[in-house]
């Protein structure tokens, strides 16, 4: 079940203030008035996705956090949903610059194995 949105709200408001950044830095990154940004954070209005998409890519969270919070997404097979929360558990211990790094190379190597299963599998 998707949350209100005033629940999204908090949320985009807590991710920006956990990256450090100003509601009117937050506006001018967006491209977007202060007071129509101040809006989308208090839940005035509701943001489109696109808007939703770019504040997730500013603020390095997941797009679905916004809409879901922390709680699992059936998206997810239930044989990895253990390891997920464990590796969550662990990640969410970590600086933001740690972060980003297990990102980055988290990214690089599924990247590379998604690639080397392509090459495995036309062999």
């Amino acid at each position: 079940m998707i949350d209100s949105k005033e629940q999204v709200a908090k949320r985009i408001k807590e991710a920006r203030e956990w990256k450090g950044i100003t509601q009117v830095r937050m506006a001018k990154l967006l491209d977007v008035a202060r007071q129509t940004y101040l809006d989308i954070e208090t839940g005035k209005t509701e943001p489109r996705v696109r808007m939703l998409s770019r504040i997730a890519d500013i603020t390095e969270r997941p797009l679905m956090w916004f809409v879901y919070g922390d709680r699992n997404v059936e998206v997810v097979d239930d044989e990895y949903k253990q390891d997920l929360a464990r590796l969550m558990d662990q990640f969410s211990r970590l600086p933001h610059e740690a972060r980003k790094a297990v990102i980055n190379q988290s990214v690089n190597m599924a990247s590379f194995l998604v690639d080397y299963s392509k090459a495995v599998q036309r062999s």
